[in-house]
């Protein structure tokens, strides 16, 4: 059973114990071991980050604020930050440094790239699903959040009704099938990524645009006419989602290694405070361009999905 799977509530409200620091010399010993012992099957990625010293990562750039190009051309974000943190790991436990090598991801590209080795991991807005799996794995999630449906404020007051409404979702996503469940009879139209669908619902060739709700909440907050336009459902989703990087399959260490560092940078957060709730104030607190205050359903959904580090 794939890891993700634990996201569901456990009973008790335990959640984990993370006393321990992010890089445990318990840690560093097992990384040694897999590069030492050189065995392929399990320290595929991790021998080759020691050769090179680089760690080559994808990410999305069209997915404010989890990817996004800033003033310079740097793509930046929550993601990016996430894969910083890796990069951090990797440079600390192999004693050497590690450049992280950024490469673009789009919804079409990304599984194909961890399959074909042009990336290395990639950390942008991907929920894991079956069938995804054939060509890749996932990590444990560093992010959750409600699938929502973006429309404008003349066209429907709730989700039903938007039944006939054409629909854009993004191809080869997982919001289509949350779509169809929650409304009656949607119109689905593809579209290659949320740009060119953001372009169709201004010009009126769709009707609606669903995603996770943060990237239509950015779009939103983007939007010249944000007015007139609202979110559905109003309160909630119509389905959570988690967020996970993509590894190579049948790489045990490397996805061990990643589970280890995002499960690490949870610590403290069940009391909101620690490494990951100040990258995540970074891009969604106070000050930010898309305030989110950190839910705490959202961080036991996150804790309970590391379970298994206690």
């Amino acid at each position: 059973m794939p890891r993700f799977s634990t996201l569901s509530p456990r009973g008790g409200g335990r959640g984990i114990r993370l006393a321990r620091p992010l890089y445990s010399p318990a840690w560093g010993m097992l990384l040694f071991f897999f590069v030492a012992a050189g065995a392929p099957a399990y320290a595929g990625v991790i021998d080759e980050i020691g050769d090179s010293g680089v760690l080559t990562a994808g990410t999305r750039a069209d997915s404010p604020p989890f990817g996004f190009p800033d003033g310079q051309g740097r793509l930046v974000g929550f993601s990016v930050d996430i894969l910083k943190e890796i990069a951090a790991a990797l440079s600390h436990d192999l004693n050497k440094p590690v450049k992280l090598e950024l490469k673009v991801t789009t919804p079409e590209s990304r599984m194909d790239m961890i399959r074909h080795g042009q990336i290395q991991i990639e950390c942008g807005i991907t929920t894991p699903t079956w069938a995804r799996l054939h060509k890749g794995d996932f990590s444990i999630p560093f992010f959750v959040n409600g699938t929502r449906i973006l429309t404008r404020r003349n066209v429907a007051e709730t989700v039903e009704g938007l039944s006939g409404k054409r629909i854009g979702v993004v191809a080869d996503g997982t919001t289509r099938r949350a779509v169809e469940e929650a409304v009656p009879n949607p119109a689905i139209v593809e579209v290659p990524d949320m740009s060119n669908g953001m372009t169709l619902f201004r010009s009126g060739r769709i009707d609606a645009l669903s995603n996770i709700s943060v990237v239509l909440r950015g779009l939103l907050n983007q939007s010249d006419d944000k007015g007139s336009l609202r979110l559905l459902p109003r309160d909630g989703a119509i389905q959570y989602e988690p967020i996970s990087c993509i590894v190579p399959r049948d790489d045990s260490a490397w996805h061990t290694f990643v589970d280890h560092v995002i499960a690490r940078l949870l610590a403290g957060a069940s009391d909101y405070r620690g490494r990951y709730v100040d990258i995540y104030n970074r891009w969604f607190g106070p000050g930010s361009r898309l305030p989110m205050p950190l839910d705490h359903d959202v961080v036991r959904r996150l804790i309970d999905a590391a379970y298994w580090m206690d």
